[in-house]
């Protein structure tokens, strides 16, 4: 039993000493060895990198199968993925985020855009559109604007489809698109008569403005028409505005307008 003892601790000790050998051998190895094996290190992970790189930049495996859309209202998948400068075929690492981002930018319909990369092969647009608020008549022509003012675009003539506001009375001798609107009296006027559409759906048409503080909301024949100072007034007085519609109804009235521009009171118009 003492013999097997010692054997082991032999052995034991043995290994150590070959363990530490090996260990003075490595440190003693000349410098430009230990620099060999480095550069062979680095040479095999540049050489596995390189084909990597090699391989997703020009396989058919990465290249853009599917544009995916989201968020348009008013613009064709068509028109924003040619704005976009994106091609099916195109490897999907190529593509140039910023350059396609800028490029859709510069729709005025396009508020916001974000595309990403989905690996392999796929594109997702997700953008924002700003939305026509209102029809805008200038200069004997009819423009569709956002509520920032943002003149979006010209139409012939406004009808029943658009489903917007026509705002009348403009001081603008000329205006263009992709012009803003910067009046303080037309974001008034179009508070105005959003307010009114409000405690009375699909009942108003359009809005004119007379002056800076006074506008004209009317329905589409003139036969109703409401005389205010902003939006203020409206929904300050929407009881009165009911009851005054109820009257004017039950009485048969011909009126030319309700006026609610004075301050706890309003005044049915009668013609003459």
């Amino acid at each position: 039993m003492k013999r097997t003892d010692e054997n082991e601790e032999w052995k034991q000790e043995e290994e150590k000493r070959l363990e530490e050998e090996e260990e003075e051998g490595e440190k003693n190895q000349p410098l430009a060895a230990r620099i060999t094996k480095i550069l062979i290190f680095y040479l095999v992970i540049g050489f596995l990198g390189w084909n990597f790189f090699s391989f997703i930049f020009s396989s058919n495996f990465c290249n853009i199968e599917e544009v995916i859309i989201k968020g348009n209202d008013y613009l064709s998948e068509d028109e924003i993925l040619y704005r976009s400068k994106i091609e099916l075929g195109e490897n999907i690492f190529k593509l140039d985020l910023k350059k396609s981002i800028d490029s859709l930018m510069q729709e005025l319909r396009i508020k916001e855009v974000e595309i990403k990369r989905v690996i392999p092969n796929k594109v997702i647009i997700s953008l924002k559109e700003r939305k026509s608020v209102a029809i805008i008549y200038i200069g004997e022509e009819y423009f569709t604007s956002s509520k920032e003012g943002l003149v979006l675009s010209k139409i012939d003539r406004p009808n029943e489809g658009f489903g917007l506001p026509l705002v009348l009375g403009l001081e603008i001798d000329e205006i263009k698109i992709g012009d803003i609107v910067d009046r303080p009296e037309f974001r008034t006027a179009l508070e105005s008569i959003n307010s009114a559409e409000v405690i009375l759906p699909k009942k108003f048409y359009q809005v004119k403005i007379l002056s800076p503080d006074d506008f004209m909301i009317c329905n589409k024949d003139d036969t109703l028409k409401v005389r205010v100072n902003g939006p203020e007034g409206i929904i300050n007085k929407e009881n009165l505005l009911r009851e005054a519609l109820e009257k004017i109804k039950r009485e048969k009235l011909s009126v030319d307008y309700i006026d609610l521009r004075f301050k706890n009171s309003l005044i049915i118009k009668v013609k003459r």
